[in-house]
């Protein structure tokens, strides 16, 4: 959009008045966008080309159904909350979560066309505060456990954080390293005032830097390696797997 604030023409005129603005927008957003979609739906518990499929619905799709001229759609951290807590009920059948997502979705369109989004404001802003609190938990109990290369069977979620204490002597140090490579870069990123640094987002830095760690340790065949008097294992299994064909990745609600 320009610069001087003025609310973009709708249309063809539209794009040919600001098609170079949103160009760049729309890279930078892509950037953005890829890795937090896969990583969301990592932590959703789901395959990672549901995550890149949501964003794509999400960039495209609801696109015109929005009521403003500036947003980002796509998949959200709260969504996390919602599918963990699904597959946990529904007895990790995720064709059931689905089949509840969409009709949850079908209660809020009725819900928008009957003008009922006043009565939001009912709700008591601490109880979205304790939802938006425990959904930190719930992620950071999660993703502990992938940072140090770690896993918990555990069903509840105070179990799995318990456990990200008892398998700290089973962490791996080179998967951990990746996980603090990232958070050092999400940490210091606007530290840098450079503007070649600054114009790559964040998460777009995270995989630059991490990429090669994955390269020198060749994490895409399984090995050991020694360090400080252990033996580590590194393999194709600590990457996020992406199916040749997407096609195959596409699941469908069930309704039964």
């Amino acid at each position: 959009m320009n610069s001087n604030n003025k609310i973009p023409s709708n249309g063809i005129k539209g794009l040919k008045e600001n098609w170079r603005s949103d160009l760049s927008a729309a890279l930078s957003v892509s950037l953005v966008a890829l890795p937090l979609a896969l990583g969301i739906a990592v932590a959703s518990g789901v395959s990672p080309m549901s995550g890149i499929l949501s964003a794509i619905i999400g960039g495209v799709v609801t696109t015109f159904f929005r009521g403003g001229h500036l947003a980002i759609n796509g998949p959200g951290a709260s969504l996390i909350a919602a599918i963990l807590g699904g597959l946990l009920v529904l007895e990790n059948n995720i064709n059931y979560v689905l089949a509840a997502i969409v009709v949850s979705g079908a209660i809020q369109v009725v819900f928008g066309l009957l003008k009922m989004g006043r009565f939001a404001k009912l709700l008591p802003s601490s109880v979205l505060h304790g939802i938006l609190a425990a959904i930190g938990v719930i992620i950071f109990a999660k993703q502990a456990h992938f940072a140090l290369g770690t896993t918990s069977d555990a069903t509840t979620i105070i179990g799995t954080l318990r456990d990200i204490i008892y398998k700290l002597p089973e962490a791996n140090p080179f998967v951990f390293l990746i996980a603090l490579v990232g958070l050092l870069v999400l940490i210091f990123y606007k530290k840098f005032k450079y503007k070649f640094i600054q114009i790559i987002p964040a998460p777009m830095w995270v995989l630059l830097l991490s990429l090669p760690i994955v390269f020198i340790f060749d994490f895409f065949n399984a090995h050991s390696i020694f360090f400080l008097g252990n033996t580590y294992g590194v393999g194709s299994e600590l990457l996020i797997a992406i199916p040749d064909n997407p096609l195959d990745s596409i699941m469908h609600p069930d309704f039964g």
